[in-house]
């Protein structure tokens, strides 16, 4: 699959390295983490769209991520061992409230994973060393981060839009020529 350009609005984004989370919110319907993530990925150019709350130097809150299905307690102890004390491991309910075990009718996915949320209980301090350590455990398929290098993201504030991307630049520099009388 060939794209030139992407846009996505996502739930979260660290600043400097623009590395992303989606799917913090439930599923609906027919969205699939995975299926974002490939056309994401992709994509020659990718746009993340965020407000300003959205783009962070320290971020907290969940990383969806997808687990096998069978064997999903084993999986989610061995991820809760590695983040002892800083995470809580939760599989996602499709109904009902959320809780460790994900109640009796737990989300699975069109691909048949189910979701764990890892909610992180101290503020996590680097995405990409969340993606490796995740990439490592035995039984996960796949995670809410998204790290594209090139990439840019519009960031919406009060005073209006800005744009950052994480290409080192060349500073340019514009003079403003006036007439000496």
């Amino acid at each position: 699959m060939n794209i030139d350009f992407a846009f996505d609005d996502v739930d979260i984004i660290e600043e400097g390295t623009l590395i992303a989370v989606i799917g913090r919110q439930r599923l609906q319907g027919e969205e699939s983490i995975i299926q974002e993530k490939s056309i994401l990925n992709a994509a020659d150019q990718l746009v993340f769209m965020v407000s300003e709350n959205q783009y962070k130097g320290v971020l907290d809150g969940s990383i969806p991520v997808l687990i096998q299905s069978l064997n999903w307690m084993k999986t989610a102890e061995d991820i809760e061992d590695f983040y002892l004390g800083d995470a809580e491991v939760w599989r996602r309910p499709s109904i009902g409230q959320a809780g460790p075990l994900g109640g009796d009718f737990p989300v699975v996915t069109r691909e048949g994973h189910n979701i764990l949320d890892v909610i992180f209980t101290s503020p996590i301090k680097s995405l990409a060393e969340v993606t490796e350590s995740l990439n490592k455990i035995e039984g996960v398929v796949d995670h809410g981060v998204i790290s594209k290098y090139p990439c840019s993201a519009v960031i919406t504030s009060e005073s209006g839009l800005y744009v950052v991307d994480n290409i080192p630049t060349k500073t340019t520099w514009v003079f403003n020529h006036t007439s000496w009388q």
